[in-house]
């Protein structure tokens, strides 16, 4: 997830304001689109998507501050730290398997025995695949997403980056 740190002209109840307006009337059948939740403390984005559900999604969470008669806007932006630790222990563990079966192969070779030990190798190698296309479909849209969410923020709270000069 990528930090990312922005600045409004609106105000934090305002800002909430603006942005609930925005996303009033969304069903599930609503086209693709931004939506959330939050309040004037905390705002939480991702894009909706019609009859498609994806919890690999990529989310903005963030906290809104006052700053200078406006709101500032801190937070995350990227899919879940629960999919990377779930992938990354998927990862690890069937990597672990396959070095198993790949050292039973070369055994079973060494012993003349043959093909014997290849499930070992073959059912890893599966499900490494399994899980690298879930994590493709998962995530194809990420790039999409963070473009789209940071447009829905500089097109309704007037948001631009943050910088020293703003301090």
């Amino acid at each position: 997830m990528a930090r990312i740190d922005l600045i409004s002209p609106h105000a934090p109840v305002n800002a909430a304001t603006r942005l609930k307006a925005a996303m009033e009337g969304v069903t599930p059948d609503s086209p693709q689109q931004v939506i959330g939740t939050g309040t004037e403390h905390d705002i939480t984005l991702w894009v909706h998507r019609p009859n498609f559900r994806n919890d690999m999604k990529t989310r903005l969470i963030a906290r809104m501050q006052p700053h200078s008669g406006g709101t500032r806007i801190r937070g995350r932006l990227g899919g879940p730290r629960s999919v990377f630790v779930f992938f990354g222990c998927w990862f690890g563990f069937v990597s672990l398997f396959l070095v198993v079966g790949l050292t039973m192969l070369a055994a079973s070779f060494a012993e003349g025995v043959g093909l014997h030990a290849l499930m070992f190798v073959v059912v890893p190698v599966f499900m490494l695949g399994v899980g690298g296309f879930i994590l493709w479909v998962g995530r194809r849209d990420a790039r999409e997403d963070r473009t789209a969410i940071l447009a829905f923020l500089q097109q309704t709270l007037a948001t631009r980056p943050f910088s020293s000069r703003d301090l």
